[in-house]
This record gives C-alpha cells, sequence and structure tokens, in this order.
C-alpha cells in the first residue's frame, strides 16, 4: 500500500511552492529588498556624492596645509620647547612578523602602504607627502598585540582564541623585549605638552567652501584644533586611517609626527587606544645622530639577528 501511494504522488504534478516573504532584517541592517530599489538616478547621487565627499577631503587637507606651512617655524618651534628631557623604558615589546624576525628593530615595514599613526607609508602619493620611518613598540605585550591586531589576546569567542580571529598562529610573529632611552620627547598624554602647539594650530582658519561643501553632503561641519585637549582627542582618534585608506591623503596624527620629526623630535610617546592605561612609542631613530638615544634588544639572541642595538652612531642615524 506505501509503495502505490508513492508512485502515486510521483506522478501528480507537484504544486509550485509558495514564495516565503523576507524576514525582516536585524535591527541597523538594510533588508535584501534593498538592493532592489537602486536606480540609475540613485546610483548617479550616490557617485556624485562620493565626488563631493572626495572634493571636501582634498580641500580641507590642502587648505590647511597651505595654513600650517605659514606656521611652520613657529609651530617647528613650539615642538622643539615642548620636548621633554631624556627618559628610560625597561622591558618594552615589539611584535614583528616571524618572516622579519631577523631584523627586529627594522623600520622598512613602517612605510609600507599607509604608513603608521605619526608615521608616513609610501603608499600615499609620493609626490605631494614624503615618506619617513618611525619604529614602533609597546609597553606590553598584550598592548603590543592589541595594537597590531586590534584585539585581546587572552580573549576567547565561542571557542575560538585571539590567534583564530585574527587569523594568525602564533608561530607566525615573534614577540622582542627591548629597553629605551629617548632623550627628546613628545608625551601625547600630557596636556601641557601639547598646548603651545594648540596654541599656534588654533589661529589656522577653516578654508572658504568647507562649510557650504559639508552642508550639502548633509554633514556636520569639520571642526580644528583650538586647544589641547583637542588636539590630542584628534591625536588618539581610533579611526586615524580613513583618509589615507579613503583618499590617499595623511591623517591628522601622521601630520603630527612629520612635524615632531622635522622638529628633531627623537620619539613621540602615546597613550595606547586599545589597551587603557598602557603606553606606545613610535622612535625617530634617523633624529638620533650625537645624542644617548638607544634602543636595544633585550636577552640572548639567535646568531642570526645582526642589529640588536640602534643608537646615535647607527647607519641609520648618519
Amino acid at each position: 500500500m506505501f509503495a502505490r501511494q508513492a508512485m502515486k504522488r510521483r506522478n501528480r504534478k507537484s504544486a509550485p511552492p509558495r514564495r516565503k516573504a523576507a524576514k525582516p532584517a536585524e535591527p541597523g541592517l538594510p533588508g535584501l529588498e534593498v538592493l532592489e530599489e537602486i536606480s540609475a538616478s540613485s546610483l548617479a547621487k550616490w557617485r556624485a556624492a562620493g565626488r563631493n565627499l572626495e572634493q571636501l577631503s582634498e580641500i580641507l587637507f590642502f587648505g590647511l596645509e597651505a595654513r600650517r606651512n605659514h606656521h611652520s617655524a613657529e609651530l617647528l618651534d613650539a615642538v622643539r620647547k615642548s620636548a621633554e628631557g631624556a627618559r628610560d623604558f625597561t622591558a618594552w615589546s615589539r611584535l614583528v612578523d616571524y618572516q622579519y624576525s631577523t631584523q627586529p628593530l627594522s623600520m622598512a615595514g613602517s612605510v609600507r602602504g599607509d604608513g603608521g599613526r605619526f608615521n608616513i607609508g609610501g603608499g600615499l602619493n609620493a609626490a605631494t607627502h614624503t615618506p619617513f620611518p618611525a619604529l614602533y613598540v609597546a609597553e606590553d605585550l598584550p598592548t603590543a598585540f592589541r595594537e597590531r591586531f586590534g584585539i585581546d589576546p587572552a580573549v576567547s569567542t565561542n571557542g575560538l582564541s585571539a590567534d583564530d580571529l585574527v587569523l594568525r598562529r602564533k608561530e607566525s610573529f615573534t614577540h622582542l623585549a627591548l629597553t629605551c632611552r629617548v632623550e627628546s620627547l613628545i608625551d601625547v598624554g600630557n596636556l601641557q605638552a601639547l598646548k603651545p602647539i594648540a596654541d599656534i594650530l588654533s589661529r589656522i582658519q577653516m578654508p572658504p567652501g568647507v562649510g557650504a561643501l559639508a552642508r550639502k553632503l548633509g554633514l556636520p561641519a569639520p571642526w580644528l584644533v583650538r586647544t589641547a585637549s583637542s588636539l590630542q582627542r584628534m591625536l588618539l582618534h581610533q579611526n586615524w586611517r580613513i583618509d589615507p585608506v579613503q583618499y590617499g591623503l595623511p591623517s591628522s596624527p601622521q601630520i603630527f609626527g612629520r612635524l615632531c620629526a622635522a622638529a628633531g623630535v627623537h620619539g613621540i610617546l602615546y597613550p595606547s587606544v586599545r589597551n587603557s592605561g598602557k603606553c606606545c612609542l613610535a622612535l625617530y631613530p634617523q633624529n638620533w645622530r650625537g645624542s644617548g638615544s638607544f634602543v636595544k634588544l633585550v636577552g640572548p639572541c639567535p646568531p642570526e639577528i645582526q642589529i640588536r642595538h640602534l643608537d646615535g652612531e647607527s647607519e641609520i642615524s648618519r
């Protein structure tokens, strides 16, 4: 009986399946139907908005760049006067990719791509932005890991470790301990050190046309540095990579790093934005010639590591 009933079902023409109603999207996420609503006119509007946004970024950068150049001598002098004297940093940390572990004090990686928070990389337009390197170290291993990968190394989510989540193995990078002495240092965590620089920046006016273009895009008017706290907030912004990635322009922290490097400062000390209470260093060994600043690896090293110490006599500072 069951066999005959099954055969009858196979011979019967099946009705087309009912189309299920699309489930509502999660809060804050568009439904799939939104893709079907894009028209040629709306696409043209998006493209025009993209061009206007790029124009806004260019007007802001190049307009402010001209004004910064006008005050360059004052800014350089303010940076030099704000720099602290010698400070020592013991047993700090640096992470390098395993393939570069025989050159842990190399700064070559800092000028690849867009660069780091306080240096400009070669991926930006070299015709208008000169790349310069920096050596980045952190107060401890968890801070170095968070700054590099944006996640706590001790985190575990649904059985996945931090190494799993960042798609890296523990063997794919090398952790090194270092000791540093920096004789000329800008401390971004010290508002008093930033105040003389912010006072000069506060005299810079917004380029014409920026407000109108921002209103056209429905954006709030961009803000400029007027106080030491606003300068600090800009330097420690979480999304500082937006300008380099989207527009090929240096970010505000990178411009500040360029100013400090040009002033001959040996390094920048700044609070970690990913590990509260800890700090990082951006070092400029190219400025150390004839000084007592140095960075050196701590403990025994493999014989393959030829450069274990950078100071004022190293080739990079000549």
